[in-house]
Formats: C-alpha cells, structure tokens, sequence
C-alpha cells in the first residue's frame, strides 16, 4: 500500500473512531458531521469525500479488510498452497502491525458501547459485517475457481470468519493496562484454524 493510500485509510478510520467516540458521549441526536469533522481536524467537505452521513460512518467498514497485497496472494494461490491455512493468514492481515492492535481493540469496544446506547443502529451494524463475510466469499471463489454464488466459498468464509471473530471475543475486554499483543492474537488465531484443520482436513 502505497503512502497516499495509507493516509485515506488512516482518515477513514479517524472519521469512524471520532463518530462513534461523539456518539457515545453525547447521543447521535446531539453530534454533527462539523463536529465529527473538527474532532477529526479535518473540513466537513472531507468528511463528505469518505461518508455520506454521520450514520454510515457510525456504522463503519464492518471486520477488518485484508489487506489488497495479501488478498492477491491468496487468489494466487499462496502463500503456501494449503486453503486454510492460507484462509488464516488474508484474515489476520490487517493485524499484522502491532501499531494497528490498541486502536482496534479501543474502536471494538466504542462499538460495543455504542451498541447498548443506540441499538436501533445494530441492524446497521451486522449488514456491513454481511459485506465483509461477502468480500471474503468472493476472494475464496476466485482462488477456487467457483462461481460466487456457490455454497462452497460462502461455507468457507462463514467458517473462517466465525474462526476470526472467535479469536477477536477472546481479547475483547482488554484494557490499555492489559494490553494484547500481535503474537497473542497469531496465537489464538492458530488454535481457532487448527481445530478447523482437524476438523476437515488440508484443503487446496
């Protein structure tokens, strides 16, 4: 990913972290996109070339993306040839940098918060982790050479996802005081995908 690319992305996930941070202290009624905005130092025009509304960037981008380099590599069929394997590390990809690990947690639990004040968001909520589940469906057709509408890429990705966001609950109350590191989530995300293997076998 490219400086330029890595500068929008950081500004998208400020945007979002300052939404949801407002919207729990004050109530959704009670902010606006120009005090997003000022939180954010950025001009409302800016807020508006990422979000339409403050409530899609409440909402957000659903799980973790992996990353477009290792997405490439998996559709390539690496980066070692054995399918769930190689399904674990697209899914851990976007935590590989232990810079990105505290504020993942702090955003995960601002949503957890925001859940409880505004639950009419929640349908919301699960429809852009549906997006998320679809994007990684659509990646596993690809290197399976399925059609994205087969039942094999959907059941693949439910699963890794399910993996994914088991490994994620085990750390979800984790403090600045008890904080979690890279090699913890590897760890845990290792577990979830062996009992996977075990389960159905190396996959190619």
């Amino acid at each position: 990913m490219g400086l330029r690319e890595r500068k929008k992305l950081a500004t998208r996930k400020t945007l979002q972290r300052e939404t949801v941070r407002l919207v729990v202290e004050h109530g959704l009624d009670h902010v606006t996109v120009e005090d997003v905005a000022a939180a954010a130092d950025v001009s409302e025009r800016t807020f508006f070339n990422y979000f339409s509304s403050k409530e899609e960037a409440l909402v957000g981008d659903g799980p973790p993306r992996p990353l477009e380099e290792a997405r490439e590599t998996f559709v390539g069929g690496g980066p070692t040839g054995e399918l769930t394997e190689d399904l674990k590390r697209l899914l851990i990809s976007p935590l590989e940098d232990e810079s990105d690990i505290g504020p993942f947690f702090e955003d995960l639990r601002l949503r957890m918060r925001l859940i409880e004040l505004e639950p009419q968001l929640v349908p919301k909520l699960k429809a852009a982790f549906a997006a998320g589940e679809q994007e990684i469906s659509e990646t596993l057709a690809e290197r399976l050479g399925d059609d994205p509408g087969d039942i094999r890429p959907q059941i693949l990705a439910e699963v890794g996802m399910t993996a994914m966001r088991f490994s994620i609950r085990r750390f979800g109350g984790p403090t600045p005081e008890t904080p979690v590191s890279v090699q913890q989530i590897h760890a845990t995300f290792d577990h979830a995908f062996a009992v996977l293997r075990s389960a159905f076998g190396p996959q190619h």
